[in-house]
């Protein structure tokens, strides 16, 4: 008897001493990793037949970012969902792919799973927010749909499972990706920013430089909405980023708007490239134009004249200010063309 007390005990302060570990993504609980083949890709000849809970079934994976007004801080992109598609791009089955882990609940669980650190709930607020007002609903239907179809996610797959782990390392990873490839930063980098006008083939080739691969690049009307970057998985939760399967529909010039909310600052600062523009002493009006100089030079602030344009430097610039929505904010004319000053309120590219 004292032997079976002795190790029982044994027993549950070792299941104590588990459950006090820290239950994030890259955690003890990870599913069989020492069995899992570390460097075979999904999606790939070598994939076939390896276990589902080493390389999703689904071995596609889309991180899909979104620029909508009104969602996150002005200068991020946030989050639509993690995609997992069949390696041609088919999408899984609309209902989700395990009926046992349909959730309507996703915020209540989150924050009783007990690997969910200090500010998480914040952060999807931020990031994965939705257009409806209703944040919730949004990450439940995410998950079920999709989330449920990542089969390396299944509890099945960890041994010493705990409630609701699979949801918290759906959102977690998605965010880690998110902060990870930084496509503000990305496009920034590359001279592009909110309130221009950009070659699609400009916004490619900054993505490229990026992160190595390239992107989907979706508009809506001619203006930009998503970005979806693809993956593939090796190792149970190594996330490599592939090319993807098409460009995406835009195409040419778009609009990249600007998206109102607040810049948070950032711990590693956005280096935009810099140009050396020639001063302009003066600019002679035309005939059209009111008496008195053309404005010039990069306009900041606040503006009264809807639609308004001023040049940077005309003639020389392909830089121009427009009154959008009250603030100045800075354009650019198409690749190879300047900005010439008309009025004091309208500008051309040529």
């Amino acid at each position: 008897m004292k032997i079976a007390t002795l190790t029982a005990s044994v027993a549950l302060a070792a299941l104590s001493a588990v459950s006090a570990l820290p239950l994030m993504y890259n955690s003890v609980l990870s599913p069989r990793a020492d069995t899992c083949p570390a460097d075979v890709l999904s999606c790939t000849a070598e994939s076939s037949g390896v276990d589902a809970c080493c390389l999703p079934g689904m071995g596609l994976i889309l991180l899909t970012l979104q620029w909508y007004n009104g969602l996150g801080p002005a200068d991020e992109f946030t989050i639509h969902g993690l995609w997992p598609d069949t390696c041609s791009g088919g999408q899984g089955p609309s209902t989700g792919c395990d009926a046992n882990r349909i959730y309507d609940n996703i915020e209540t669980r989150l924050k009783a799973y007990p690997g969910t650190p200090a500010g998480f709930i914040d952060q999807l607020n931020t990031y994965w927010s939705s257009y409806k007002g209703d944040n919730n609903a949004f990450w439940a239907h995410e998950w079920s749909k999709h989330g449920t179809c990542i089969s390396n996610l299944a509890p099945n797959c960890s041994s010493n499972y705990v409630q609701d782990q699979d949801v918290y390392n759906y959102f977690s990873k998605t965010l880690a990706l998110r902060s990870q490839y930084n496509l503000y930063k990305a496009l920034a980098d590359g001279g592009i920013t909110p309130g221009s006008n950009p070659n699609t083939a400009d916004m490619h080739t900054a993505i490229k430089k990026a992160f190595g691969v390239d992107a989907q690049i979706n508009c809506n009307s001619g203006a930009l909405s998503e970005i979806w970057i693809y993956f593939k998985v090796k190792n149970h939760d190594q996330y490599v980023p592939v090319d993807p399967l098409t460009q995406g529909s835009c195409k040419g010039y778009i609009s990249y708007p600007v998206k109102s909310g607040s810049i948070k600052p950032s711990t590693s600062s956005i280096t935009k490239p810099t140009t050396t523009i020639p001063t302009i002493t003066s600019v002679k009006p035309t005939a059209t134009s009111p008496t008195g100089p053309i404005p010039t030079g990069k306009q900041t602030g606040r503006c009264s004249i809807p639609n308004a344009t001023v040049c940077v430097s005309p003639g020389v610039s392909n830089q121009y200010s427009k009154c959008n929505n009250g603030y100045w904010v800075l354009n650019q004319c198409k690749t190879g063309q300047v900005c010439y000053s008309d009025t004091n309120t309208t500008t051309h590219c040529a």
